[in-house]
């Protein structure tokens, strides 16, 4: 688990992941720019990434940036197995 969800040490620990490894990011609500959908907090955020998958469909429908900011940046952008389940019954 990160102490964090965006920075060097972040980056860092991205880096060194193994194939087919996971990394818990830090709870990104901690930071204002989240809410604010700033574009460069979404930046560095899917930097972090390959792609981007959403999954919890409670949040999809807010403008944050873990939600709309980031999928601007990274592509393919995929409902997961909950949110293909809510929209297509």
């Amino acid at each position: 688990m990160a102490d964090d969800c965006i920075g060097p040490d972040v980056e860092k620990l991205v880096a060194e992941i193994q194939e087919g490894g996971v990394l818990l990011l830090e709870n990104l609500m901690f930071y204002k720019e989240e809410e604010e959908n700033d574009p460069e907090f979404a930046k560095k955020l899917a930097a972090l990434a390959d792609f981007y998958v959403i999954d919890g469909f409670g949040t999809a429908h807010r403008a944050n940036a873990s939600t709309d900011g980031v999928a601007k940046h990274l592509k393919p952008c995929l409902a997961g197995f909950l949110g293909k389940k809510v929209l297509f019954f």
